[in-house]
């Protein structure tokens, strides 16, 4: 295809957005071998089905509202990603225009499965799955170029949610380690109080911190080729100080959160439970009302995404 806009370096890297007044542009890296080649789009190549309205509560917390822009692309980059196909999805999220892999039969069937609902079995995990894999493309969203883990092909999966990597300029020192806290609930500010909490305060005792070192590690290994000059072993010995652990609460919420002050309220107590800089505290809601219906009906949406793109051959 041809862009409007075309500008070509090499460099070492991955995915980078930046933007200017009338256009989004992307750039993104394609390995070469040895060799890493840029490409800039510009004039909005890539659909981008969240828009992300940035939130700040004082000194509580920071982060965003997430509000659905294309409903149809939405289940259709959770059908991706519940094909395994979270490096494509990446990709489109930056402004790639590139062929999407082949649905095998048997993936396909697999997935479908991981969008299902089994007969009376209750929606949670299924509904929990599906809103991790949403809060993983608003992490892209988010952070063009994100060092973000991809989501467990798997319901009830019992490690972290979602983890990203936050590097220096430079891409040779991690900053940051931020631990997601993903839940799709019908009663948010309850599900913060407990399960939430609980499981932010045991990683601020180091309860957990195998698990974490070893996502963690698993995650540079994945990006290696993107950040050469990174220490891997001096990374994750990095994680060991408490500052550099952030934490991501999502949840789904009502139509009352859209006010500020309410809003607030919901994430009440996170500067105690993580204490120090705001930036350790980042708060994510994305309004679903009538939330096990709309999970239900995204859901058929996906699968009918999957079925048209299943190979039966």
């Amino acid at each position: 295809m041809t862009f409007p806009l075309l500008t070509l370096a090499l460099r070492w890297g991955g995915p980078i957005l930046s933007a200017c007044n009338d256009c989004v542009i992307a750039l993104f890296a394609q390995d070469l071998g040895d060799l890493a080649c840029i490409f800039v789009a510009a004039n909005g190549l890539a659909i981008m089905p969240l828009e992300l309205t940035s939130v700040v509560h004082g000194k509580l917390c920071h982060g965003s509202r997430w509000k659905i822009a294309d409903e149809d692309d939405l289940a259709s980059r959770v059908a991706q990603l519940a094909l395994g196909q979270s490096r494509h999805v990446a990709a489109i999220l930056a402004g790639i225009d590139k062929k999407a892999p082949a649905t095998r039969a048997d993936t396909a069937k697999e997935a479908i499965k991981l969008l299902t609902v089994a007969n009376g079995k209750d929606p949670y995990h299924r509904d929990g799955w599906i809103f991790q894999a949403i809060s993983w493309i608003a992490a892209y969203r988010s952070d063009a170029g994100a060092v973000v883990r991809a989501p467990h092909a798997i319901v009830a999966h019992k490690g972290f949610d979602g983890m990203q990597l936050k590097l220096d300029e430079h891409g040779d020192t991690v900053t940051a380690v931020v631990i997601f806290e993903d839940k799709a609930t019908e009663n948010p500010r309850k599900m913060i109080t407990g399960d939430v909490w609980s499981g932010i305060r045991a990683l601020e005792c180091g309860e957990r911190m195998p698990e974490l070192i070893q996502e963690t590690g698993a995650i540079l290994e994945a990006n290696q080729l993107r950040y050469p000059e990174l220490d891997i072993d001096a990374a994750i010995e990095t994680i060991l100080w408490e500052e550099v652990r952030h934490y991501r609460v999502a949840v789904t919420s009502v139509d009352v959160h859209d006010d500020d002050d309410v809003r607030q309220a919901l994430f009440k107590g996170f500067d105690k439970v993580a204490p120090g800089s705001r930036k350790r505290r980042q708060a994510e809601t994305m309004c679903i009302p009538a939330l096990r219906d709309w999970m239900q009906t995204f859901a058929i949406r996906a699968i009918m995404h999957i079925e048209a793109w299943r190979d039966d051959v």
